[in-house]
């Protein structure tokens, strides 16, 4: 596998995590949850189901960019090695990547189709 179609995999894993938690958003507004909401961590390990707990805020501040993911910290490394994305924040638990590069534009397009 190249470095290229590595990047494109991660960008099209993160893509996926981030189409699940779009739909957790969905259910937590339809029941008007209060506090922190549990979101599937969006790393590119498709069998990660570890637990990120957002509010609507922060949720919505990370999506501001179509760019921009959340993850355990820890789970970026193999991403930031891969030239995939870069780190933003690290809150705690909680780190803030931004898509570079191939993986970037595989999150742009996906998140202009979704318009």
């Amino acid at each position: 596998m190249t470095l290229q179609d590595k990047q494109e995999e991660i960008g099209q894993a993160q893509v996926a995590s981030r189409a699940e938690n779009e739909a957790i958003q969905a259910s937590a507004d339809t029941l008007a949850m209060l506090g922190a909401i549990p979101f599937v961590c969006e790393c590119p390990d498709r069998g990660c189901a570890e637990i990120v707990r957002l509010t609507f805020d922060e949720y919505d501040a990370i999506r501001q960019s179509p760019r921009r993911f959340f993850n355990v910290s820890g789970h970026e490394t193999a991403s930031v090695a891969a030239g995939a994305e870069r780190v933003i924040a690290v809150a705690g638990e909680l780190t803030v990547v931004e898509k570079i590069g191939i993986a970037g534009e595989v999150a742009t397009d996906a998140h202009s189709r979704a318009i």
